[in-house]
């Protein structure tokens, strides 16, 4: 399902969404309140009673990952590798083959779509004056907190509507480190050098725009089949079946367009989203081929299709080749 992949890409990819409990029922934390939801970017697996609700996430699949979605580009006698991640819902160190370890090892730089340790994160998701609860109306305020609990949907009431938005989107998923960021404490712990490929804040800003209100109400109201495709997405990304992950995420559209979203406010926001963000990282990912290569890891979405990072580093003459172990 593109549209909440994508979604749940971006945030989890900053490390923006604890989907632990509540501070309230952790030691420590301060009961109810909007800061019971902040960015905390931890994600780890042993957070089983997440955010989403106790219970609702599935134990992370450990197969090991037959087909990563890693290529090689070359161009002028260089070579940038290119790995296409699952931000979340896979666990890195379990089920990541040794093919991308290794390649990462032997590369001179990391680069990944944002820095997940900015310090300015938790300041651009501040809670609101505005309620959640009134926006929404009753019926939809039930079956949020349906969703993710009474205690959850009482603390998100103040916050930005991106926050229980991307709740919702990851309700169901394995509660797994980032996929990033596991591969960036390797790349730190390697002392090589990170380049990030845009401003945590663009992120921000994008969720902030297009995780509306109107978001949240679609999402809602197509949840149970959401769950289904985010199943549907974890098994195809494992086998790393390209076009399954494209089919899988094509299904948003007709969900989008069913739901009150005009085809020209869907085009708009995946333009958003996605193709405007790979565009925008190329003269960066040329830099860093023309420097000697590196190991660059985004998400899977990223690199796949039409006017994918790939699609457009292959219009300008690189050789783009699938690697398999």
């Amino acid at each position: 399902m593109k549209r909440v992949v994508v979604f749940a890409a971006l945030l989890a990819a900053l490390g923006a969404c604890d989907r632990a409990p509540p501070s309230g029922d952790r030691p420590g934390g301060a009961p109810g309140g909007p800061a019971t939801v902040h960015p905390a970017g931890s994600g780890s697996a042993g957070s089983s009673g997440s955010a989403a609700g106790s219970g609702s996430a599935v134990a992370p699949a450990r197969t090991p990952i037959a087909r990563p979605l890693l290529w090689a580009v070359e161009k002028a006698g260089r070579t940038t590798y290119f790995f296409g991640t699952m931000h979340v819902g896979i666990d890195a160190a379990t089920q990541l083959p040794p093919i991308v370890w290794a390649t990462l090892h032997g590369a001179p730089v990391f680069a990944m779509e944002a820095n997940l340790e900015d310090p300015h994160i938790a300041e651009m998701i501040k809670p609101t004056t505005s309620s959640l609860h009134a926006a929404l109306g009753e019926a939809y305020w039930k079956q949020l907190e349906d969703a993710l609990g009474a205690t959850v949907a009482a603390a998100v009431d103040k916050m930005p509507p991106m926050i229980p938005a991307t709740l919702l989107t990851l309700k169901g998923l394995p509660p797994t480190l980032p996929m990033d960021k596991a591969l960036a404490t390797r790349a730190t712990d390697e002392h090589k050098p990170i380049v990030f490929l845009e401003p945590a804040a663009r992120q921000i800003e994008l969720l902030g725009k297009w995780m509306d209100i109107k978001a949240i109400k679609l999402i809602l109201d197509e949840l149970p089949d959401a769950q289904q495709r985010a199943h549907a997405m974890l098994e195809a990304y494992a086998a790393g079946d390209e076009r399954q992950i494209i089919a899988t995420n094509d299904a948003d559209r007709i969900d989008a367009l069913h739901h009150g979203y005009t085809k020209a406010e869907y085009d708009r926001e995946m333009t958003d989203l996605l193709y405007d963000r790979n565009a925008s990282w190329i003269p960066e990912l040329e830099q860093l081929h023309a420097a000697g290569g590196g190991f660059v890891a985004v998400g899977a979405l990223h690199l796949i299709g039409p006017r994918s990072v790939l699609d457009l580093l292959a219009h300008k003459g690189y050789k783009v080749t699938r690697l398999a172990p």
